[in-house]
């Protein structure tokens, strides 16, 4: 069967390195570089060359589907865990919140770090989340960890992720972050000596080797009659297929779609993203001991995470990897503006907390991703995973898990599985 796959993201390749073992399958990726969010920069610096993926990425505790694949992949012995520090940007201060000390230290009232450690301990060990579907993250975390710390730290980490009301956003999703977060942090994260490129690679390598195809700078413009119709260094391409895999976000899938199902559509139409910018700095020092600071004060970013804190080998020695990043709506003004601007936003927000940061920047990029995060709100309900012979895998159906490798690689998993059940190996 000939299977066409739109998005060359971890899903689409996920799709493509199972599939191509029998079928005759063919990426199109409008980019000039696979892996989305998981793609990397490839970085000369101080006369070697280092890959650097673009945006923030980790293995947490129990990520199996993502440990299965650099198993098959070959990748095991480049396979490291880590126990790694985090804490909170608050008051224009670092506090650190990975050892019982450090929580002494924050400045909240003990009997609220008393509730705050039960909620995380106790309150987070639940097996079936989507009970929690119809309530909100404000009163179900006010109701179990109290009015101060839904205040001090969930009403923030919340607008940052979804600029949205926490009213607006499910607990089911909320939970299902906070612990898998949780116990990772109580236990060690997973790193890929060398990077996730290899992962990309190993991926590629693996559907070329089974004769699948993978075509960059393939913008869809059109999906009609079983055929993928595509840009291809500014030519008109068509594409027959027998099955059609979309993992690009809805919203695109709906403009170039001929026709679909009024209940899909519907369905489709429902999901909003938010789209994220990602600034990555090599510094020529280590300036912070913390991988992971999420940002409690009113910032232009979320988040900031220390890459070399986790990856040892992603830059000289001595010198450091720090994203910094915002999840936002694409009509707000940051978004619009130059990377030089963003740039320059940024450092002169983070200096408020790490004065010397600027002077010791030696390079840096700005990466926009215009879906990144697919909105979950109260009631949020999964699309169908096909009609007729088109089917849909991406970030868009994963609630209420997180979205990290692991989601996107299931993705992948959960539609091969689907198509092989139809249409076994034919």
């Amino acid at each position: 069967m000939k299977i066409a796959i739109i998005g060359g993201g971890l899903t689409g390749l996920t799709t493509a390195f199972l599939l191509s073992k029998n079928h005759d399958v063919t990426i199109f990726e409008k980019e000039n570089y696979l892996g989305g969010m998981a793609s990397s920069y490839l970085i000369e610096w101080d006369k070697k060359n280092y890959p650097i993926t673009k945006t923030y990425h980790h293995i947490l505790d129990g990520d199996v589907t993502t440990i299965n694949f650099i198993k098959k992949l070959g990748l095991e012995k480049e396979f490291h865990r880590k126990k790694v520090s985090q804490g909170f940007i608050y008051n224009n201060k670092i506090f650190g919140f990975s050892t019982p000390l450090e929580i002494l230290k924050f400045p909240i009232p003990l009997f609220d770090k008393i509730r705050l450690a039960k909620f995380i301990l106790f309150d987070l060990k639940q097996k079936d989340w989507s009970k929690l579907n119809g309530i909100n993250s404000k009163q179900w975390i006010t109701q179990k960890a109290g009015k101060t710390n839904f205040n001090v730290f969930f009403e923030k980490l919340i607008k940052n992720k979804f600029h949205d009301l926490p009213e607006n956003i499910t607990a089911s999703w909320i939970g299902t972050r906070l612990v898998k977060e949780s116990s990772s942090f109580l236990k060690k994260f997973g790193w890929l000596e060398g990077g996730i490129v290899q992962i990309i690679n190993g991926f590629v390598d693996n559907i070329k080797k089974n004769n699948g195809k993978i075509i960059l700078n393939a913008e869809v413009i059109s999906i009609k009659d079983k055929k993928v119709i595509y840009k291809e260094n500014d030519s008109k391409k068509e594409f027959k297929f027998d099955i059609l895999v979309n993992t690009i976000a809805p919203e695109i899938f709906l403009k170039i779609v001929d026709k679909i199902p009024d209940n899909i559509k519907k369905q489709l139409e429902k999901i909003k993203y938010l789209s994220c910018i990602c600034a990555t700095f090599g510094l020529k020092k280590e300036l912070m001991d913390y991988y992971w600071l999420n940002v409690l004060d009113d910032l232009p970013f979320s988040v900031v995470f220390n890459h070399t804190a986790l990856y040892e080998d992603a830059s000289p020695k001595n010198k450091s990897v720090v994203y910094i990043t915002t999840y936002l709506m694409k009509n707000e003004k940051l978004w619009n503006l130059s990377d030089e601007e963003i740039k320059t936003i940024y450092v002169n927000a983070i200096k408020r907390i790490v004065p010397e940061f600027e002077e010791q920047i030696e390079w840096w990029r700005i990466f926009k991703i215009n879906y990144a995060e697919a909105i979950y709100k109260v009631g949020f309900i999964n699309p169908p995973i096909n009609y007729d012979n088109i089917y849909f895998a991406g970030i868009y159906r994963i609630y209420p898990k997180i979205r990290n490798m692991a989601s996107a690689m299931e993705e992948g998993i959960n539609v091969v599985n689907e198509i092989e059940k139809r249409f076994g190996n034919a």
